[in-house]
């Protein structure tokens, strides 16, 4: 090959590569199951002071939940989610709307949203299709009484049957 005709092609390979291998990195990144964007991240993130102000109502209020997740008991059945709630002396809160927003942190794109039925003594609970054990990010929403109270939590869950 002559000198001349080297130096084109060495700059047309190696534009060619950088081509090639820029459109495999988009394939792979949003081929990936396992990748996600927040929801209304940008709504979220205008709303800022109010999340803000939200964390303040939160914090007065004091009530406390605490969230547990059971593997199902027989083939076939799903996991049940629990939130125990309580008010700041640490008494059971009956009477309220709860719903929750669950994934898990490697499946973040499949968000599960349930409301939690009352199941007596402050506590409520739901089943959920979760299938996998390891990291859980919980978003719960509680009215009662005309107050509005979150409480968001990541904890590692244990949630498939000692069969699977």
């Amino acid at each position: 090959m002559k000198a001349k005709t080297v130096i084109p092609v060495l700059i047309a390979a190696a534009l060619g590569i950088h081509v090639v291998g820029s459109l495999l990195v988009v394939y792979f990144t949003t081929s990936n199951p396992s990748y996600a964007v927040e929801e209304n991240y940008y709504q979220k993130a205008l709303a800022w002071d109010d999340r803000r102000a939200q964390d303040a109502v939160d914090s007065a209020l004091g009530w406390k939940l605490e969230a547990t997740a059971h593997p199902p008991a027989v083939p076939g059945e799903t996991a049940l989610l629990e939130a125990a709630l309580f008010d700041a002396d640490g008494a059971p809160l009956d009477g309220a709307t709860v719903s929750v927003e669950a994934f898990h942190n490697a499946h973040a794109h499949d968000i599960l949203r349930v409301p939690l039925e009352p199941a007596g003594n402050g506590v409520y609970q739901a089943r959920l299709p979760m299938h996998h054990n390891g990291r859980w990010e919980l978003r719960f929403t509680v009215d009662r009484g005309g107050e509005h109270f979150t409480h968001r939590e990541t904890k590692h869950l244990y949630v498939e049957g000692a069969w699977e």
